[in-house]
């Protein structure tokens, strides 16, 4: 499937906002966190692992746009990946803004702020209870979040020790 340049079309793609998070595997079955905000700024890669259809980048941002814009049903099944949930995005955003507005660059710290204010309740979602072997039961954020958080801000987990078991509550 290819769709034919169209320069409106790609002016109306590069001014609609989205504030969506999809992760999606590759062939190798790695998983990859995609945070799109504008489809048009998305890579080549971002582009082929999101939509399966089309043979070029102007097709695929086309169909991506589509799925968002119209949230037609024959568009949905264009995106690959699984997108995240109202709720999650929503936490997410609430926890990187913490990240943010503190300039903190581990998540201890920000888990430690979240603790301090009782404010756990505020990421029923994401939030668990996290085994790093020697401490047990200490507040944060499931697994699958914690590699979200990291790809959106460019950040690496740390060098702290790594996660043995958590428990989402």
């Amino acid at each position: 499937m290819k769709i034919e340049y169209d320069e409106g079309l790609y002016r109306e793609i590069a001014r609609f906002r989205i504030n969506d998070a999809v992760q999606v595997s590759n062939r190798k079955g790695r998983t990859r966190t995609i945070h799109i905000t504008n489809i048009t700024r998305l890579t080549w890669h971002q582009l082929q692992l999101l939509v399966s259809e089309g043979a070029d980048r102007f097709t695929k941002m086309v169909l991506l746009y589509r799925s968002y814009a119209y949230k037609e049903k024959i568009y949905k099944s264009a995106i690959n990946g699984e997108r995240l949930t109202p709720a999650e995005v929503r936490e997410i955003g609430d926890y990187i803004k913490i990240f943010q507005s503190y300039g903190y660059t581990e998540h201890h710290q920000v888990n430690e702020i979240i603790s301090q204010n009782g404010a756990w309740d505020q990421f029923q979602t994401i939030r668990s209870l996290n085994d790093h072997g020697k401490h047990k039961e200490i507040p944060g954020i499931q697994p699958k979040y914690f590699e979200i958080v990291c790809s959106i801000l460019e950040i690496s987990g740390g060098p702290g020790r790594a996660l043995d078991r958590y428990t989402p509550y």
